[in-house]
């Protein structure tokens, strides 16, 4: 529904079964979290019946409009939903979104739809499960016709209460047309296994992020996936995991400031599970759909602030210890800190226009860098190499964007 939502969706029609109490309760109160308007309609013969008598079930809801079809047990893209939505639909017919990649890791093929398209028309030849000659897979999602329901009845008086058996009537008469989604993600979650393949495909899908750097990519993203795969099943939000690591920046700056080797190590290991932890919220926001611009705001503004202490703390931990050149030099890597920050995203828009590399210096890096310049016991060695690199990067970006 999430999903759905994101893709254009407005407005929901759930049919329920099995538990279907605990369904429509469910749902009813997702559609007020998510102010929608969620209306739900039992199918008392679910165990009996196929699943296009279930659609028939809703019929008084989808007289009036083209509407968007899904099983309840598939997963898919919003971009999906939009191309659908956003796609010429036969005349009292249906759009039925196929996955052509016959190799797709994801499709069980024990148990998948198939269909056999013909691929200059995009029509339906045959759809079926045990179908041998076939070209694609269908993904569970439908754009309809409202007159489409008419061959639901039609193949349902006939004997045939799937929905294959209508779609094979559209097909018959030429109203049956397919929309290529290939290399779109979509999973049919039937069982256990593939269950396990849902989570990590949606795993795989939440850490990718084009701008991370190196240290996040192979290092913090791991770490952080493996724990957004707990934190997806408790209530926590995204605000509040952002929260709790520059909590933990917090503890880590002030553990650095007692002028003992133990609280500078403690500190930067706060530090570099600060910087794991802070991937999983962008990771949680976009596998619940609950990305928001304050929460990446709020997100930025906090690791500015972790960034700025945690650089002050490795300051005076230094002058504690007796190296005054530290307070200097860290007022120059808290600076460069901020400005590599403060500039990265005007800096990606120009390289992009420009079509060059948009290699960047991280936050990532940064805080690996003062865990491991806490490990060895050398903060004064790490401010030197952040205010280093850092103001480096500014200039160097300034130069190449000037040019």
């Amino acid at each position: 529904m999430r999903t759905a939502m994101e893709g254009g969706v407005t407005g929901f029609v759930v049919v329920t079964g099995y538990q279907a109490e605990r369904v429509s309760t469910f749902v009813r109160a997702l559609g007020e979290r998510l102010q929608v308007e969620v209306t739900t309609v039992n199918n008392p013969d679910w165990e009996h019946r196929e699943n296009g008598y279930s659609l028939l079930c809703a019929r008084p809801y989808l007289q009036q409009a083209p509407f968007l079809l899904t099983m309840a047990d598939h997963l898919f893209e919003a971009d999906t939903v939009r191309r659908l939505l956003g796609a010429s639909l036969p005349e009292g017919g249906i759009l039925l979104a196929c996955d052509h990649h016959r190799c797709n890791p994801l499709v069980d093929l024990e148990d998948v739809t198939r269909v056999r398209v013909d691929t200059h028309s995009g029509a339906i030849q045959a759809i079926g499960k045990g179908l041998a000659d076939y070209n694609a897979f269908d993904t569970g999602l439908f754009l309809c016709a409202p007159g489409f329901l008419d061959r639901l009845q039609e193949a349902i008086d006939a004997g045939d209460s799937t929905l294959s058996g209508a779609v094979r009537r559209l097909a018959d008469q030429g109203q049956a047309r397919t929309l290529d989604v290939s290399g779109a993600f979509w999973i049919d979650v039937d069982d256990d296994a593939a269950f396990r393949r849902a989570e990590e495909a949606l795993l795989g899908l939440a850490r990718g992020k084009e701008r991370d750097g190196p240290v996040s990519r192979y290092l913090n993203r791991p770490l952080s996936a493996r724990l957004s795969k707990r934190l997806a099943y408790t209530g926590l939000t995204p605000n509040q995991i952002s929260l709790f690591s520059f909590g933990l920046s917090l503890l880590g700056a002030a553990l650095m400031l007692i002028p003992h080797y133990w609280g500078l190590l403690l500190g930067g290991i706060l530090a570099q599970g600060a910087s794991i932890v802070d991937g999983c919220d962008g990771e949680i926001a976009r596998l619940k759909h609950q990305q928001s611009d304050y929460g990446g705001w709020l997100d930025a503004v906090l690791d500015r602030y972790s960034d700025a202490l945690l650089l002050t703390a490795l300051a005076l931990h230094c002058w504690q210890i007796g190296t005054p050149a530290a307070i200097p030099i860290g007022f120059l890597a808290v600076t460069g800190a901020l400005v590599l920050s403060y500039t990265a995203d005007k800096y990606d828009g120009l390289m992009r226009d420009k079509g060059g590399s948009r290699f960047r210096l991280g936050r990532d890096l940064r805080l690996l860098v003062i865990a491991l310049g806490a490990l060895f016991n050398l903060p004064l060695t790490t401010l030197v190499v952040i205010a280093t690199t850092m103001n480096g990067e500014a200039i160097r970006r300034m130069v190449v964007c000037r040019g």
